[in-house]
């Protein structure tokens, strides 16, 4: 049913609950694009990862 003719309460329900959700999502992005970068894993120069002497 349509929001204007029928089942308003769902409609309304429904679209809050868009809205809020966009919000989350929105916020969540935001605060993940605002850190800063970790720095990356450190690699061994030569590629290798050291060996371990037992």
């Amino acid at each position: 049913m349509s929001g204007i003719n029928g089942d308003k309460s769902r409609f309304h329900r429904e679209r809050k609950q868009k809205i809020a959700r966009r919000k989350r999502t929105r916020e969540l992005l935001d605060l993940v694009n605002a850190e800063p970068k970790s720095n990356p894993p450190r690699v061994a120069k030569s590629g290798k990862e050291p060996a371990v002497s037992a």
